[in-house]
């Protein structure tokens, strides 16, 4: 049977405003084969795509000062540009708003099908369907509906990972999340908030595995200590991966790629190489949910 993989994140360095720190940490990142390197913002992300090839992008945006036509439309915007390697961090508030935040992005993302963009210049059409991008949704916090511009990205929807370790983070997940990103102290609270989570995604009526659970590390010790562990807890489910924290400083995560990363690739439970092309794909995730099975009214023609 073939060694579970681990998942490997690293968040930008903290309080570096200097963009060739940004991305010489995000080319480290990818040259350690890592899934994702987490920054703050859209705007580096963007900027970060056209200095990397296969890493995942990751850009934080809160659900308490932005509407979700905005977020869905800057992510959408970013996963086109990075060629499918988007993904929304969400730190949970706890509320019904956020639940409801995630859940109308995911809507307008999936108001395109797939295959209907056409672009027959010859005929002036761009799309197959004239409806493409209708999208309605009525909810306790958000009543619009309109067309979403962005067509369908390369990922259909990009992937979305939920901050935080309470009960409305975990519930944020389980629900409409693709990862959880959660700081998990010791080996025995992570095996249980693992066993929680899967707990909390079936009853929202999606597969135990549905979401990956990662947490934000600092590692001590030697490369071969840090290596024991992070394949302890990814084997015996106390974690899929790890994200390396903002406070590492530059050097730190070439010394953690340069000496841990080997080890981890002998051991079989990390990439040598990227053979997938799309942060999704990378993380092993199924398609998105689409909302045209669940919630087929999300999707009519509004009314002109």
């Amino acid at each position: 049977m073939a060694e579970k993989q681990v998942v490997l994140g690293a968040a930008a360095p903290a309080g570096r405003t200097d963009f060739a720190v940004l991305a010489h940490a995000a080319r480290t990142a990818e040259r350690g084969r890592f899934d994702f390197f987490l920054d703050e913002g859209v705007t580096a992300a963007n900027a970060l795509a056209g200095f990397t090839d296969a890493v995942g992008l990751a850009a934080t945006l809160d659900t308490t000062s932005a509407e979700p036509y905005d977020v869905a439309r800057r992510l959408a915007s970013l996963d086109h540009l990075s060629g499918g390697r988007a993904a929304w961090n969400t730190p949970a508030p706890g509320d019904e708003r956020a639940a409801e935040f995630v859940d109308t992005a995911r809507t307008l993302w999936d108001s395109w099908a797939e295959g209907v963009v056409t672009v027959d210049r010859g005929a002036g059409r761009f799309v197959s369907d004239p409806t493409a991008g209708a999208f309605y949704h009525r909810g306790r916090h958000f009543d619009i509906g309109g067309r979403f511009t962005v067509p369908r990205s390369p990922q259909a929807q990009p992937v979305v990972i939920v901050s935080g370790d309470g009960p409305q983070a975990r519930d944020l997940a389980a629900r409409h999340g693709d990862v959880i990103l959660a700081p998990l102290g010791t080996f025995e609270a992570g095996r249980a908030f693992y066993d929680d989570l899967a707990r909390r995604t079936v009853e929202a009526g999606r597969p135990a595995g549905a979401v990956k659970v990662l947490s934000a590390a600092t590692f001590a010790g030697t490369a071969t200590s840090v290596a024991d562990r992070i394949v302890r807890w990814v084997r015996e489910d106390a974690a899929d991966g790890f994200v390396l924290p903002s406070h590492l400083t530059p050097g730190e995560l070439d010394l953690f790629v340069d000496t841990v990363v080997p080890l981890l690739r002998d051991r079989g439970v990390l990439r040598t190489e990227y053979t997938t092309a799309t942060l999704r794909q990378h993380l092993g995730l199924g398609a998105p949910r689409s909302h045209r099975a669940v919630n087929p009214r999300s999707l009519q023609k509004v009314p002109s």
